[in-house]
């Protein structure tokens, strides 16, 4: 009886405690803040993990470790990415928030360039951390013990390509919501995906400069397709998307029957993600207008669902979930690959499980243990380096950077993060890393995002 009673002050102890963490979270949440959008990108951002850590292969043909891609071993799987590839809603979310970010700051009186700049501090401080420790550890493994790891750690980096494309479209926004303000986005988006859809026949064709085996002549698709999402997020924050059920249906079997033409009869690639190993082209790199005809299903889809799950999250504790991961949510995303990296490469030395020789029953079958032992892994990267992501305190300095140091600083960072992705893929020497980080830290601190300067 007395243990009984112990037990019950304990249990009743810890649900005390989880009631007053569940009150402060409410109590902090600011009114009127669209907490479905939060879902949305919290759900994203998991789903572009849980992705990321299954795709990666580890098999042993003859007993020797070796590793793969799991839409290049086995293409059927490809389909797959229609259901799996949800960084447009990323995205979306981006530009509803921007939207309401921007004017929020324009009518205190913030100039464009210092808001860019702040945005962009609140996207930086927590990528420098990763910078620093994976290239740090891509040049000692070179040193040290080249080509011996399972999986490199210039994977870990993958996830830098959000980055610097969202820097240039988080630039954008002023304009961007200026047209929308104006009445323009449709316009806008029409053009940006007209034009896309030329650069996406010529590639498919392929036409133009070719770097490695892909052609270059859709790069600018980067800009174009994630911009024209974006601006459908503008759209999202003045309620100018479909309101009723008929019309987000619509716009369901809309981007549809557009995916069914692009894919089934006019020749665009099946897989919405970049498959590793393969020359063919794919949707997301660069992105196509079969990605943004999927974006349209996605946001028919979210906008069915936006009543009912709004009203789920006014209760606190599924609210306190959302609102606690969305705190750690870009670490969980740039800190995702060095948790496979790590675990992977440990497994694969220590020897951890015994592997299948191909992709069967048996290597579906263990992928729960892989992703629980990833998930370890990554909880412990985000309690090390999770404060990175705090806002922190305003700096005493004022931020006085112009139009010249803001974009001369996107540049940097934008173009440093293509240099260290480009070098993930080529068997150059991981030294040329030092050079690219030394870009993106440059630009950093001109932004702002290093030093007393870091905090916005």
């Amino acid at each position: 009886m007395t243990q009984s009673r112990s037990v019950r002050r304990q249990s009743g102890a810890r649900g005390g405690r989880t009631r007053a963490f569940v009150s402060r979270v409410e109590a902090a949440t600011e009114p009127g803040r669209d907490r479905y959008l939060d879902l949305v990108r919290v759900a994203a951002i998991l789903m572009v993990i849980l992705g990321h850590w299954l795709v990666r292969v580890v098999v042993a043909p003859e007993g020797e470790p070796q590793t793969g891609y799991l839409l290049a071993l086995e293409p059927g799987w490809q389909w797959a990415t229609l259901l799996w590839q949800v960084m447009p809603l990323i995205f979306l979310v981006a530009g509803a928030l921007n939207a309401v970010s921007w004017r929020r700051a324009r009518s205190d009186g913030v100039a464009p360039a210092d808001w860019i700049r702040r945005r962009a501090r609140r996207l930086l401080r927590p990528t420098v951390p990763l910078l620093l420790v994976v290239v740090s550890a891509w040049l000692a493994v070179d040193l040290l013990i080249p080509g011996m790891l399972l999986v490199e750690p210039g994977v870990a980096l993958i996830p830098l390509w959000f980055v610097a494309a969202y820097l240039v479209v988080l630039a954008l926004t002023p304009a961007t919501l200026d047209l929308h303000e104006r009445g323009w986005s449709l316009p806008a988006i029409v053009a940006a995906v007209m034009a896309a859809g030329i650069l996406d026949a010529l590639q498919l064709t392929g036409r133009g400069p070719v770097l490695g085996t892909q052609p270059l002549v859709a790069l600018p698709n980067f800009l174009l397709i994630w911009t024209a999402i974006h601006q459908l997020g503008h759209l999202w924050a003045d309620r100018q998307l479909p309101m009723r059920p008929a019309g987000q249906m619509l716009l369901v079997a809309f981007g549809a029957v557009a995916l069914a033409i692009l894919i089934g009869m006019a020749g665009w690639p099946l897989s919405m993600v970049p498959v590793e190993g393969v020359p063919e082209p794919d949707n997301a790199a660069p992105p196509t207008v079969a990605l943004f005809a999927l974006a349209l299903v996605q946001i028919g889809v979210v906008l069915l669902a936006r009543e009912p799950l709004r009203r789920a999250l006014e209760q606190p504790v599924m609210w306190a979930v959302v609102a606690v991961l969305g705190a750690r949510m870009m670490t969980l995303f740039l800190w995702h690959q060095v948790a496979m990296v790590v675990v992977t490469n440990l497994a694969a030395q220590l020897n951890w499980l015994p592997l299948s020789e191909v992709i069967d029953a048996r290597w579906w079958a263990q992928q729960p243990l892989w992703l629980a032992a990833f998930a370890a892994a990554l909880v412990g990267f985000v309690m090390a380096v999770g404060r990175f992501e705090d806002s922190g305190k305003p700096s005493a300095h004022p931020d006085n950077g112009g139009w010249l140091a803001t974009v001369s600083g996107i540049v940097l960072v934008a173009g440093g993060i293509a240099g260290l992705l480009w070098l993930a893929v080529t068997a150059f020497p991981a030294s040329i890393a030092l050079v690219f980080l030394a870009m993106v830290l440059a630009g950093c601190r001109t932004l702002g995002a290093l030093g007393q300067r870091a905090a916005c």
